[in-house]
């Protein structure tokens, strides 16, 4: 594998050597080098820093790299995005088309990666019946922790549990309304994956540091992309959380051997829209000077 200049068209401008994060390029007498082209990561900047296209990277596939079409970067339309996307928790009773979930997919994989480790994987879970046992798994632990919390020893610990504010703070939003939580169930609305017709998981190795940092840098992408195409979306934390804990749960996903879920997003056509923006509360700033 090689990395070169080509002589002819470089100006010498230098920007491969300072743009370079891996030390492949220096100078060398005047001139760009590729020194250690064994130390390539394949983060592509080499190719898209250079203006006169006078590179060539064998690390890479050189017809995936074309000129930005900057007329077509607008900050108001990504404001715009990012002020109306929700969180989608009614669908239609409609699949999403394969090849469009593929795209998102396809623009997510260009979504920054810690050292440029692109290894973010992707699980699409379109089945119906596959759905709705992960969906009653999930609501299952939550309903037995219920039940468990409601006896003599469970009132005891959960009690000390709740000393801790941000346990106590999940215990008031999930577990003290499950009985109306129950009811909504049992009259069919589905409170894990909303009746959405596709799971997507997003996973990494189960070794790395940063992971979860990857994965969900790529589900923002692929949830504000899936917006633009009048899709929406829905972070699923609980089963993220509870594929750690529980094997029945992640025989249902069927995660890669050594693969371990970080984010997990369900996507569908909204049921209806919503045509206003939502209310935050301000950001807390803090500036070191």
């Amino acid at each position: 594998m090689k990395i070169r200049r080509i002589e002819e068209r470089c100006s010498r401008c230098m920007r491969c050597v300072e743009d370079c994060a891996s030390g492949v390029w220096r100078v060398v007498d005047k001139t760009p080098t590729a020194v250690s082209p064994e130390a390539c990561n394949r983060c592509s900047h080499c190719l898209s820093v250079c203006p006169e296209n006078a590179i060539e990277n064998d690390y890479l596939k050189a017809t995936q790299v074309r000129p930005v079409d900057n007329k077509r970067i607008d900050p108001n339309v990504y404001r715009e995005i990012a002020l109306s996307r929700r969180s989608i928790r009614h669908y239609k009773n409609k699949p999403v088309d394969p090849e469009i979930i593929n795209d998102i997919i396809d623009l997510a994989r260009y979504s920054p990666t810690a050292s440029n480790s692109q290894h973010v994987a992707y699980t699409v879970i379109a089945d119906p019946e596959r759905l709705r046992q992960i969906s009653d798994t999930v609501f299952g632990i939550a309903r037995r922790f219920y039940e468990w919390s409601r006896t003599r020893s469970g009132k005891f610990i959960v009690k000390g549990l709740q000393m801790n504010p941000s346990i106590d703070l999940a215990m008031q939003k999930y577990i003290e309304p499950m009985e109306y939580y129950i009811q909504l169930k049992e009259s069919g609305r589905d409170l894990i994956l909303h009746n959405a017709p596709a799971l997507i998981l997003l996973h990494g190795p189960s070794a790395s540091f940063f992971g979860s940092d990857n994965c969900h840098i790529a589900a923002t992408n692929m949830s504000n992309y899936a917006h633009s195409l009048g899709l929406g979306s829905c972070f699923i934390g609980f089963v993220t959380l509870l594929s750690r804990f529980n094997k029945k749960l992640c025989g249902l996903l069927e995660l890669p051997k050594g693969q371990k879920l970080y984010a997990s997003l369900v996507i569908g056509h909204p049921a209806f829209s919503h045509p206003q923006t939502a209310s935050r509360k301000s950001p807390a700033v803090s500036w070191v000077k």
